[in-house]
């Protein structure tokens, strides 16, 4: 959500609104401007024992961003994923297009106000099978924060409104969105059906900016409020949502830096199989500072993650609530090469150290080291 500071206060609060509405701030004008990102990357980790299971996913997310005027932006995106589960002689997995996205971002009046207007296209597969079970559950986990967390979920529909305004040296934005999603069968089971309803979400958004220094930093905050989802007769909710992030970009002494942060929180709720769902925790922290290296920028990083679960009995079992932590911690690097219209952005990373909460073969509780490795290729191609 960061805005470059040479920027003026009344350009940079558009540009809040634009972040905050999820458009692209590109003062694009026709067709001819469109912009393509590309970003083919690889995650792979090894949890040890007890678990000893592998889990890789391959993913190909497409995003075009097409402008039809100053004031009016289409954009479209989708992906290829394949995930692999293994674990011993079990494997599992998935694979093929996720759904697509398209969205309609207008800008009205003084800069100030986005109106944006979306539809999820259903051409992933949105059911999966038995043996598909644990890649899709692998993929989901929002601590392990895969490039594609699912193949599909159904047609859904969006709409929102996002406002800026310059206060002094601040830039404040607020902004809203609801979307609306129609069932789908998650299981293909043969002989049954499971027929599921996901309920309504409305999020709101509040953002502020502004420069610090030689550089800018941007907060921001978002509650999302989640109606009774519907299966088989059931009707349960896993929680409301809260995400708070940050970023802080600048110079140290010659050098580019970017701090960003983010904390997603999810209440308690409860599952439709009736058990309690209990509350978590994701935190994150990421550090980078960029180096001239023979006129290419190279930025180190380090990347250390945290999550924190409370985990209640299952129905009808005797037993307090307890609680149990994950952790992470990936140190990557990533360069850029530019050619004309066309930026390249690779990087890597290694997690080296890491310990995941999963369950031993009597079903206890246990902890797992966990290591693992990411590489992606980000490609942007505009005029």
């Amino acid at each position: 959500m960061g805005l470059a500071s040479r920027l003026l206060s009344r350009g940079a609060a558009a540009g809040i609104a634009l972040a905050i509405a999820g458009a692209p701030t590109a003062e694009a004008q026709s067709v001819l401007d469109a912009e393509l990102r590309l970003a083919p990357q690889f995650v792979r980790y090894q949890v040890h024992s007890p678990a000893d299971e592998t889990i890789s996913e391959l993913a190909v997310p497409l995003f075009v961003t097409i402008p039809a005027g100053s004031r009016l932006t289409f954009d479209v995106g989708t992906a290829y994923a394949r995930a692999v589960v293994t674990s011993g002689a079990e494997r599992s997995e998935i694979r093929g297009l996720s759904d697509t996205q398209i969205r309609g971002n207008l800008t009205l009046g003084s800069d100030l106000v986005v109106l944006t207007a979306g539809v999820s296209l259903p051409t992933g597969d949105a059911s999966i099978t038995l043996e598909q079970l644990a890649a899709a559950g692998r993929i989901g986990n929002d601590f392990l924060a895969f490039p594609v967390s699912n193949m599909g979920t159904g047609l859904a529909a969006t709409g929102g409104i996002a406002v800026a305004y310059p206060v002094g040296l601040w830039n404040l934005g607020i902004g809203a969105a609801a979307r609306r999603s129609a069932s789908y069968e998650p299981f293909d089971v043969p002989g049954q059906r499971f027929r599921y309803q996901p309920g309504n979400e409305v999020r709101a958004r509040l953002g502020v900016d502004r420069p610090v220094a030689s550089g800018r930093i941007a907060l921001g905050v978002t509650y999302s409020v989640f109606g009774r989802d519907e299966a088989a007769g059931s009707a349960y909710n896993t929680g409301d949502r809260v995400i708070a992030q940050g970023v802080l970009s600048g110079l140290l002494g010659s050098h580019d830096y970017t701090v960003a942060a983010y904390n997603v929180f999810r209440g308690p709720g409860n599952y439709a199989s009736g058990d309690r769902a209990g509350r978590e925790n994701v935190a994150n922290l990421f550090l980078s500072l960029g180096f001239d290296a023979a006129g290419t920028l190279v930025e180190p990083s380090v990347e250390l993650r945290h999550w924190m679960q409370s985990v209640y009995p299952a129905a009808g079992m005797g037993g307090a609530s307890r609680s149990q932590s994950s952790r992470l911690a990936t140190f990557g690097i990533r360069t850029r090469i530019g050619v004309g219209p066309l930026n390249v952005y690779p990087s890597a990373g290694y997690t080296a150290f890491g310990r995941l909460a999963v369950e031993d073969a009597d079903g206890r509780p246990a902890d797992a080291d966990i290591t693992g490795f990411k590489a992606q290729l980000a490609i942007r191609i505009a005029p």
